[in-house]
């Protein structure tokens, strides 16, 4: 389990994140909502232990971040952000070894890279230099690396799954098959993922919990009809919508 109680975070002295309580369970998918602005990547900077004034303030699995060791934390949590900038012309294969914890067999680190790359349909990418891949193309193998990062194991832990906008260089077709393999996965091996989305349909169709930020403090978290309220999305975002069922039953947020 994943908690925080009253995190509260600041950078150069303003106030970024305001005491903000959150409880994460295994086996659940957990998307973070809220305007541009709003301290969504920053609450999952902290989650993940990427932000030191955080690591006091948040616990995994019952121990604070700042008492895992940097390997320890490898081991239960992965980290997909915004934004991940590669400068040399690795292979696509390598980059998925990348997420390699223990040395392995050049056969078994073959297999591990194989099983990756198919979750995400970029098994034909393999050989490929990273830097001349499309957007879409460099974010699944991202995806790739960061899911055999926490799924490739044979013990039983708990482990987190931490991305931020994973899916904005992607077209339609693949946004989904990404959260359908998360989704999987998730309920598969109670991996608990949380996903920085700015997409409300996305996160009302495939989440099971939803935490809604403004300025900094959680405006409202729960399941997703509890949290998808008209009134309450017109007014963080500023802009009038209406909540109307999808024909399979979640609610569509469209504009009124």
């Amino acid at each position: 389990m994943l908690v925080t109680e009253n995190l509260n975070i600041a950078l150069q002295g303003k106030p970024i994140l305001k005491h903000i309580d959150l409880t994460i369970e295994p086996g659940s998918m957990v998307s973070i909502l809220g305007p541009n602005g709003a301290g969504k990547s920053t609450l999952m900077k902290s989650l993940s232990g990427d932000l030191p004034d955080a690591l006091n303030q948040v616990r995994l699995e019952g121990r604070r971040l700042d008492e895992y060791r940097v390997t320890e934390l490898a081991n239960l949590r992965a980290v997909m952000p915004q934004s991940v900038q590669l400068d040399f012309p690795f292979l696509v294969s390598e980059v998925i070894e990348m997420s390699l914890l223990t040395s392995v067999s050049h056969a078994d680190r073959s297999a591990y890279v194989d099983r990756a790359l198919a979750m995400f349909d970029v098994a034909h990418l393999k050989d490929r230099n990273y830097l001349t891949l499309s957007g879409g193309e460099q974010q699944r193998v991202q995806l790739a690396r960061v899911m055999a990062q926490i799924v490739d194991k044979v013990d039983q832990q708990n482990r987190y799954l931490f991305l931020d906008e994973c899916t904005s260089s992607l077209d339609l077709a693949h946004q989904h098959q990404v959260f359908e393999v998360v989704e999987s996965v998730v309920k598969k091996h109670r991996i608990a993922a949380m996903m920085v989305l700015h997409d409300l349909n996305l996160a009302s169709q495939y989440s099971d919990r939803l935490v809604l930020m403004n300025q900094g403090e959680i405006v409202s978290q729960g399941t997703v009809s509890e949290v998808l309220q008209a009134e309450r999305i017109t007014d963080v975002y500023g802009y009038p919508v209406q909540i109307i069922p999808h024909p399979n039953g979640w609610p569509m947020v469209i504009p009124a």
